[in-house]
């Protein structure tokens, strides 16, 4: 299985390891004793977290077997404070690697389909999250301390790949570079398209990633480029981006300016195409013609969609921005940790499709049925560190079958082309009714 015990069990390995203990420490010599609360349960309770009050978390944490001894709330939020977060997004690196050492990813004509993006988080207001991350606020209104998520994601395997927090206000394309650098320790040499929306496109984007070979597809505006898309006699050209003195003037002083001056211009491939809505819109790419048609880019962006329903499960599924306290550090840590929990998800539905599929369950539905996302996150925190503490494989490969058997009855239509008016603004119900709390 494709969540298996074999991923879930190199995980507690490496949770266990000596190397990963020495990443941990964010106090020189923390951990090293044998206390009420080790390294290893320490790090399951922030993955069971649910944003309860604190006293009651650790009842919770009790009571699913991760304590054995009673732990004050003081000497819980100690043990956190030594806790390095970097340690927990090694953790989704660690699991994500897996992955793709295993086989046992799918992509599309040989290569992986990725889209990196942005999202905001409202975090506790405080000095030092304040001067940490700053403020998404208006001059001149209360401060509301924010902090910028940055995510490269695999639209296909549906995984969080790499991530980043960042200021409120970040250079998202400068982080998706970043991501872009450090995806081949993840996949080794597999090739891989990234797909970027509106807010990405530049001519010192386009180069770079031309130099170091990366296929790309861009959603254009309509003032980039603006000319040369004018200019397009057919849906689907490509052109020479002239690089001229008015595109060169707001690089001046940069490392960006040489390089765009040594290139002269910047070959594109601009495709056009019409939504329902009527709107016409504009992709750049460089992918060739001779290995995908004009059908074949238009149809190969929608799959970027999936890291708005990543952030969407993030925020209103896992309550990412529900944190246990106010510190950095433990904001840190729950944000990783609800990472590493949504890669867990995924992983499951997939598991749960996978053999939907293979059983022809509801293949004589009208249309094709997926496992409720919402449903199948609240199975999975309810049971999850069970499963992590079972004692042997045979255990484990029990529950987590049981938890599969339940999410794949609880499933959804789902309806081609169905598409809902954005809405912009605050919306009169507090509590949302599509919008339930899973655990």
């Amino acid at each position: 299985m494709r969540f298996g015990t074999e991923r879930i069990a190199r995980d507690k390995i490496q949770m266990k390891s000596k190397g990963y203990v020495e990443l941990c420490r964010k106090i020189k010599g923390a951990f090293s004793r044998t206390r009420k609360l080790p390294l290893y349960k320490l790090i399951l309770t922030i993955l069971e977290r649910t944003g309860k009050t604190l006293s009651i978390e650790i009842r919770g944490f009790k009571k699913s077997g991760i304590l054995q001894e009673k732990i004050s709330k003081t000497g819980y939020l100690k043990a956190r404070k030594k806790l390095n977060p970097i340690a927990l997004l090694e953790l989704v690196k660690f699991h994500n690697r897996g992955l793709y050492d295993d086989g046992e990813m799918k992509d599309y004509k040989g290569y992986l389909l990725l889209s990196a993006d942005g999202s905001n988080l409202n975090i506790p207001t405080t000095e030092e999250t304040l001067k940490k991350w700053g403020t998404s606020s208006r001059k001149g209104t209360n401060p509301q301390a924010s902090i910028g998520l940055s995510c490269l994601y695999d639209c296909i395997n549906k995984s969080l790949l790499i991530c980043s927090i960042n200021r409120d206000k970040f250079n998202e394309a400068e982080q998706a570079e970043k991501h872009i650098s450090e995806l081949r320790e993840l996949v080794g040499d597999k090739k891989s398209i990234v797909m970027l929306d509106r807010g990405y496109p530049s001519i010192p984007l386009f180069l770079r990633l031309n130099e170091q070979g990366q296929k790309y597809l861009v959603r254009l505006n309509s003032t980039c480029f603006k000319a040369e898309q004018k200019a397009m006699k057919t849906n689907d050209e490509t052109v020479d981006i002239a690089i001229t003195k008015i595109r060169l003037q707001n690089y001046k002083g940069t490392s960006d300016y040489d390089m765009m001056v040594a290139a002269g211009s910047l070959p594109l491939r601009l495709v056009k195409f019409t939504l329902p809505s009527g709107t016409v819109e504009c992709l750049a790419t460089n992918l060739p013609e001779s290995e995908f048609s004009t059908d074949e880019i238009t149809g190969l962006y929608p799959y970027r969609w999936g890291i708005e329903t990543a952030f969407d499960t993030l925020k209103n599924k896992l309550s990412i921005e529900n944190f246990t306290g106010t510190t950095p550090i433990m904001i840190e840590q729950d944000i990783f940790a609800s990472i590493y929990v949504c890669n867990l998800a995924s992983d499951m539905i997939a598991d749960a499709e996978s053999q939907m599929n293979a059983d022809g369950l509801y293949s004589d539905y009208k249309h094709k049925m997926a496992v409720n996302r919402a449903f199948a996150i609240g199975i999975l925190k309810d049971r999850l560190i069970a499963a992590i503490l079972a004692d042997s494989h045979d255990e484990q490969d029990a529950i987590f079958d049981r938890m599969i058997d339940e999410i794949k009855v609880e499933v959804l239509p789902v309806r081609p082309k169905r598409h809902y008016n954005r809405k912009k603004g605050l919306t009169a119900s507090k509590f949302h009714n599509n919008r339930k709390k899973t655990f």
